[in-house]
């Protein structure tokens, strides 16, 4: 087909001096109709080239024998006729859709199969719509990527403010619930530092609400200016699940560290799927937590910050000297004057972590997660934290979501910022572009 150039006329009528914010509004109003009105005038006008090719002009049409293979085939089943046709005018109304340009309202050619008699309209199967389609995809991935944002009502709202479209509260969340898998997984990956961690969501019928397990792969960071960057990828993700799905999920990826808090269950589902692979504790969890069972133990507030900086100053030595017996053996004394303080609970804290907690050291690999040199190591799970507090802020709205939508909305959420291949809404660009819109003047 040869290049089909479409070209509409812009009329601007001024009753009388006005203020630019007039000007303003009335651009806004013609921006958010123009686009949809020349996609509805570009979908006629290639309708009726692509007809005049295959089929002939109106009131001369092109004998049967003559005609070239038609771009589409019959839609009676068995038929599947592809030379043939004639046409048999318009339908009764307009085809209309919601799309992201706009509104698009656009006339239906039909043709008839002179083999069946069967009557349809080719350029809806040309232009990949459905039947009964009445919003396009872009658009439905439009409306559920903001609603990742922002709660349903005020989605609608701001789609409404912004383009000029309406779609209701309901709509978009009937597009969340029915296009979002129920975990999310990858395949066979090798990745060098796993990070696996949990958070509460406020969802479900029991008082504490339930569990989203996350496990995300850190594959480097880096340093542009004062930010660091990290590159990570989504490897699984469950709501009201225990940790052995997750393990499931992860059988055939290959870490070659594992970073982790130092709950049980996680642990133990780590010993079980990786019983090969070096485990790093946490250190701000191993602090955080070695505080707080020290306040358990109703320890002071001065002797919690005493030990506080006792361990920070072993781990920042352990750091620089990088001699793991000297470290254990600083450990072990650091256990010893914990028992010696009265706090005995806390010193049995430290003895069950100790063997993850100098693992940087053993395995260059944890090196990744060592960036810049402050004196002491960055090993936590901090890209981790940031990504459940993202998501605890989008479900935290007031009230106790159904267990279905908030999985839902996790994952389509998780999906969409990871780039994951379950995001259902992927467009790839075409280079060069085969549509081009300009202004002429």
């Amino acid at each position: 087909m040869s290049v089909l150039e479409v070209t509409r006329t812009v009329s601007v009528e001024v009753d009388e001096l006005v203020g630019f914010d007039e000007i303003e509004e009335a651009a806004v109003a013609f921006a958010r109709s123009a686009p949809g009105q020349l996609v509805g005038g570009i979908v006629e006008s290639l309708t009726e080239t692509l007809l005049e090719m295959v089929v002939g002009r109106r009131r001369h049409p092109t004998a049967p024998s003559d005609q070239l293979e038609a771009p589409w085939s019959c839609t009676r089943e068995n038929c599947e006729n592809r030379r043939g046709f004639r046409r048999r005018g318009f339908r009764s109304s307009d085809r209309k859709l919601q799309a992201v340009c706009g509104g698009v309202s656009f006339r239906t050619a039909q043709v008839e199969c002179l083999r069946c008699g069967r009557r349809f309209a080719p350029v809806l199967g040309l232009l990949g719509l459905r039947p009964y389609q009445r919003r396009t995809d872009r658009l439905t991935g439009l409306t559920t990527a903001l609603a990742t944002e922002v709660a349903y009502g005020k989605a609608a709202r701001f789609l409404s403010e912004l383009t000029g479209m309406r779609v209701s509260p309901r709509t978009i969340r009937h597009d969340v619930i029915t296009s979002a898998p129920d975990r999310l997984g990858s395949g066979v990956v090798e990745i060098p530092i796993l990070l696996l961690d949990g958070t509460g969501e406020r969802a479900g019928d029991m008082l504490r609400g339930t569990n989203l397990h996350l496990a995300l792969g850190l594959v480097a960071r880096r340093r542009r200016g004062r930010r660091v960057e990290c590159s990570v990828k989504l490897l699984g993700a469950t709501l009201d699940e225990k940790w052995d799905a997750m393990g499931r999920l992860l059988e055939n990826v290959q870490p070659g560290l594992i970073l982790l808090d130092g709950e049980g269950p996680i642990s133990d589902m780590v010993a079980e799927r990786f019983p090969d692979i070096p485990v790093q504790r946490c250190l701000w969890h191993l602090a955080r937590g070695m505080a707080y069972t020290a306040w358990r133990e109703g320890a002071s507030k001065t002797l919690r910050g005493e030990l506080r900086t006792l361990l920070s100053d072993l781990l920042a030595d352990a750091h620089r000297q990088r001699d793991v017996p000297e470290a254990h053996t600083a450990y072990r004394e650091l256990i010893d004057e914990m028992e010696a303080r009265g706090v005995p609970r806390t010193a049995r804290y430290l003895k069950t972590a100790e063997t993850e907690v100098f693992t940087f050291i053993d395995h260059p690999d944890a090196g990744r997660l060592v960036f810049g040199d402050k004196g002491r190591p960055e090993l936590a799970t901090g890209v981790l934290e940031r990504v459940m507090r993202e998501l605890n802020r989008r479900t935290d709205v007031g009230v106790r979501w159904s267990i279905q939508g908030c999985r839902a909305l996790l994952m389509l959420k998780l999906a969409r910022k990871y780039h994951h291949t379950q995001w259902p809404w992927n467009h790839p660009a075409t280079n060069p572009p085969k549509v081009r819109f300009r202004l002429v003047t």
